[in-house]
């Protein structure tokens, strides 16, 4: 049963929910019948039939209205990250540029997600997020693959806003944040309904995620330098590796019993990342990066999977970035202004956790 649901949501996405809502429509409308002929029948099925009604009336809002809502989020201008929308508009196309809101975040990431609202009536809009990190260990023919990555997921229509089975998903949640389970008896009774399904959509997700990422990166390699597609990945790996032993292991541990927030991550990050400039130390963590085993429950596929799935058999020899991408694409007193605000707001959620 689940796999009939599942295949369904990727079939007819959001719309899959009609093979519900037809059946509960017309058991309503005999239910209803009942009114005039024999009321006592009426009043005693009406504990099945009104449930079932509810229930199919909330999924239709949930069909209708997910990402009714615009996102607020604002970006960076152009004139902020002048390189960085060039880049963009030169990989993607200047129509789809023109239609992108792109971000900033402090982790070691590229994203991109489309929204879609109200069934697309009111546009389509995409929300690429580079991380600070990211852009202090590539450097601009790295950053054009894996912005080409991102393109690729586009192209796809595997972004979170495109893929036919997280909008049947977001249906639900839609439904959820409006009739909360637990406190409203609509919003129980799909809960009970559906919640078993919660097992077979994670799976699928992250089988279909796992295989986007292969096709946007073989994608990154055949519409430009496929050389340049692989490096990006093991520079990546090897920051990843090497942000989670300079970095994030070490701040783990200062923690532990901390009366006030320690330094900040992005500042150490930043500092971490000159340390890729040395050979040995680059290479060392791409070799740690192509040795890690692979996550089942991770969205992603290993590193050393996805490079193979590019023709590699084992990690090449990595130079380090002459110049970083952060330095190139993105002004200095944008990328400080930004430095600082990630800074100060996980300073200030830190002191709140710890006064706890």
């Amino acid at each position: 049963m689940s796999r009939m649901i599942i295949a369904a949501g990727r079939r007819f996405g959001r719309f899959a929910v009609l093979f519900y809502i037809v059946p509960a429509a017309i058991i309503f409308c005999a239910w209803m019948s009942l009114l005039d002929s024999h009321p006592i029948w009426l009043i005693t099925s009406g504990f099945v039939a009104m449930p079932i009604a509810t229930t199919a009336l909330a999924f239709l809002f949930g069909t209708f209205f997910a990402g009714f809502r615009r996102s607020k989020t604002k970006g960076v201008s152009e004139a902020e990250a002048p390189g960085l929308w060039a880049l963009w508009r030169t990989v993607a196309g200047p129509r789809r540029a023109a239609r992108t809101v792109i971000s900033l975040e402090n982790n070691l990431n590229a994203s991109v997600r489309e929204e879609r609202t109200l069934l697309g009536l009111l546009g389509n809009r995409l929300f690429l997020t580079v991380g600070i990190p990211l852009l202090a260990v590539t450097d601009e023919t790295t950053l054009t693959a894996i912005l080409a990555h991102e393109d690729a997921h586009v192209r796809n229509k595997d972004t979170n806003g495109g893929l036919n089975l997280a909008e049947f998903e977001n249906g639900f949640g839609f439904v959820f944040e409006y009739a909360p389970p637990g406190t409203t008896i609509t919003g129980s009774l799909l809960h009970a309904a559906i919640g078993w399904l919660s097992g077979s959509f994670e799976r699928e997700e992250i089988r279909l995620s796992r295989e986007a990422e292969i096709k946007a990166d073989r994608h990154a390699a055949s519409s430009g330098d496929a050389e340049q597609a692989a490096r990006a990945l093991l520079l990546v790996a090897a920051a990843d590796v090497h942000f989670k032993e300079a970095v994030y292991d070490p701040l783990q541990h200062e923690l532990r019993g901390a009366l006030r927030p320690p330094r900040p991550p992005l500042d150490r990050l930043l500092e971490a990342a000159g340390q890729l400039r040395e050979p040995a130390c680059l290479n060392a963590c791409a070799r740690k990066a192509w040795k890690s085993p692979d996550d089942e429950k991770s969205t992603h596929p290993s590193w050393a999977q996805r490079l193979a799935a590019l023709g590699y058999s084992e990690p090449p020899d990595l130079d380090p970035i002459a110049v970083t991408a952060l330095s190139t694409q993105v002004t200095s007193s944008a990328a400080d202004q930004h430095i600082a605000e990630f800074d100060a707001t996980w300073t200030a959620k830190m002191a709140d956790y710890l006064q706890r």
